[in-house]
């Protein structure tokens, strides 16, 4: 199966995540912090779920290992960029009418503790959720591309 192929799976994945992402922000915003990793991991578990079950359904087999390994680095990289394209977008909307956001952002960037909690934030959900995805993608949908057909 060639990239073409995936590009689909990819954008289906992006489109469930993105969807999931506004609701689930909607639904952080009434919800205690410390809930807000949980929410942020919902919307890839959302999308991972919903496109492998698309994929089981129009291509009636599981993923091939090489599939499961550009899929899994697919979904990482898009969820991963665009909630980075969600805070270049939300700095430069804050700072318009702030620029001191701006300038702080870029204080901090150059704070080696800042740039490391966020690195390790990151690190603590992005190896979960590929590992998690790297196996829903493996055995698990063997089993279901079983029971389905």
């Amino acid at each position: 199966m060639n990239m073409t192929h995936l590009r689909r799976y990819y954008l289906w994945f992006f489109g469930i995540c993105f969807v999931m992402t506004l609701l689930m922000g909607v639904i952080a915003a009434v919800l205690p912090s410390q809930f807000g990793g949980i929410v942020t991991a919902i919307p890839y578990l959302v999308a991972i779920i919903v496109v492998l079950f698309r994929f089981l359904k129009h291509e009636k087999r599981a993923p091939t290992q090489p599939e499961r390994k550009k899929l899994t680095l697919g979904f990482s990289l898009i969820f991963w960029g665009y909630n980075l394209l969600g805070v270049l977008i939300g700095l430069f909307i804050f700072s318009r009418k702030d620029p001191e956001v701006f300038q702080n952002f870029l204080l901090y960037l150059q704070q080696p503790e800042f740039i490391s909690i966020v690195v390790i934030m990151i690190l603590l959900l992005a190896i979960p959720l590929y590992l998690i995805t790297y196996w829903f993608y493996g055995k698990q949908a063997q089993r279901m591309a079983e029971k389905m057909f």
